[in-house]
């Protein structure tokens, strides 16, 4: 059973309908995404007839049924997948499919259009399995209700770690930011203390970077190999080139975080002496002279009295001559 690994955030490539109803296609892409680096890859599960009334939306009816794929290549894709040790998920559109798949699924995601869906729900929670609801066009008291429809049903989901809410806005034709608003991230963790993450739909990968940064602990992403396709989710997919680069970042984000204490590592402290200012007369000095501050520079290297010392000499007198820029030390003055 997946488990979400603490620290780095799990990334979550969702092919979805980018295949377009090919599964050659549908296969292929999920090896590109494996092989960039990401942990699961992700479909979704669907028929015209079972999710969409072909009498009011017949567009919609036969753009999924255009896209969806039969059982026998659902079972193909899946079983391709656990030969090859990629970890598969799709998001569950309707019963049938979960029956089919289940035994495959590593993860259940639940899509923003179907938080409110908890009777298909019900099926993902009775497997104990983790669950990712993304919550594009929810309310915050629409997510309270299905947050807590889940906790009825599975007691235990939030202290074993296995619910993810991540923030989604859905922007399929926005190339700009300011509707991905991160923060609610933030309100996520405050009231419902599950993981917190983000379902990407803006254009290219700063706000999945942004929100590595911010502490999400799942990303979800559209991926694709051709941007330029003509179906809309091409267009704000990651390619394998931007997947690496989220990888990456991922993957470093921990070691440059590094720890809340300020401490002097070793890789500075043998620079300290070099970049730090010490004091030095600019000018011979002579004995019993008082040292005023135009006397003095303050120059690198660091060695003999540093500028911290500074106060402890003004006006005191020189127990010798003293020629210019010569180191100096405490025992020289009274």
């Amino acid at each position: 059973m997946f488990r979400f690994v603490n620290g780095r955030a799990t990334l979550i490539a969702e092919i979805g309908g980018n295949h377009e109803g090919d599964l050659n296609k549908a296969k292929d892409l999920m090896f590109q995404a494996h092989e960039a680096g990401a942990d699961i890859i992700k479909f979704q599960s669907y028929s015209g007839d079972g999710l969409v009334n072909k009498k009011l939306r017949p567009d919609r009816y036969n753009h999924f049924q255009r896209f969806m794929l039969t059982d026998e290549e659902w079972i193909d894709l899946a079983e391709t997948a656990k030969n090859n040790e990629i970890n598969f998920a799709s998001s569950i559109w309707e019963r049938r499919y979960f029956d089919l798949l289940d035994q495959y699924i590593c993860v259940y995601k639940v899509g923003s259009g179907d938080l409110s869906n908890h009777e298909l729900m019900k099926c993902f929670i009775s497997t104990k399995k983790s669950i990712v609801l993304s919550t594009a066009m929810s309310s915050i008291d629409q997510i309270r209700n299905t947050y807590e429809f889940v906790l009825g049903q599975d007691k235990t989901i939030i202290e074993d770690g296995r619910l993810a809410l991540l923030q989604c806005t859905a922007m399929y034709d926005d190339p700009n930011y300011r509707n991905v608003n991160l923060l609610v991230m933030k309100q996520f963790e405050r009231e419902f203390g599950c993981l917190v993450g983000f379902s990407n739909h803006a254009i290219g990968t700063n706000a999945s970077i942004a929100s590595i940064a911010m502490g999400a602990k799942v990303i979800e992403f559209h991926f694709t190999d051709s941007k330029s396709s003509k179906f809309r989710d091409h267009k704000l997919s990651f390619d394998a080139v931007d997947l690496r680069n989220v990888v990456s970042f991922n993957n470093e984000f921990l070691n440059i975080l590094g720890d809340s204490e300020k401490v002097v590592h070793s890789s500075e402290s043998s620079n300290e002496k070099e970049f730090r200012r010490g004091v030095y007369f600019n000018k011979p000095i002579k004995k019993g002279e008082t040292v005023q501050i135009d006397d003095l520079s303050f120059l690198r290297p660091e060695l003999g009295i540093p500028m911290w010392d500074l106060p402890e000499i003004i006006g005191k007198k020189l127990k010798k001559n003293i020629a210019a820029f010569e180191v100096l030390d405490m025992g020289l003055f009274d």
